[in-house]
């Protein structure tokens, strides 16, 4: 299940940004690394090949920052996992990086002023 959802949430990423720029390669690498508990900034450097300075610089050149990405992706990615009905809430948390179903009820209401659960029970009632 967990190659499933990875090779899914990549699959997702990649449609959504077919870009050449760092931050369309950074928000492509978040998903795996986000799949495998390692959503950070160290593990997003040695994926790319980049050093921690580097970028930054890139991406400030670019007009955004690395936790903006995070925050883009992991909303993106919440949405796509909330709407299969196979995941509990708590392991969307997980595969998102947070440690707990109240951080990640939390950043969810701020990306789209409803919980999780709300989002989920109105996305399946209309399929």
């Amino acid at each position: 299940m967990y190659r499933q959802l990875t090779e899914q949430a990549e699959k997702y990423l990649r449609s959504l940004y077919r870009q050449d720029d760092i931050a369309g390669e950074l928000r492509r690498k978040l998903a795996d690394l986000m799949a495998r508990g390692e959503a950070n900034a160290d593990a997003a450097c040695r994926a790319l090949r980049l050093s921690r300075r580097t970028l930054q610089r890139r991406l400030k050149a670019e007009k955004t920052s690395f936790q903006k990405i995070l925050k883009e992706v992991r909303a993106e990615l919440a949405v796509n996992y909330l709407r299969d009905a196979r995941l509990k809430s708590l392991e969307v948390a997980m595969l998102l990086g947070y440690s707990n179903i109240s951080s990640f009820t939390t950043a969810f209401k701020s990306w789209y002023d409803v919980p999780p659960a709300e989002y989920r029970q109105k996305f399946l009632t209309l399929s």
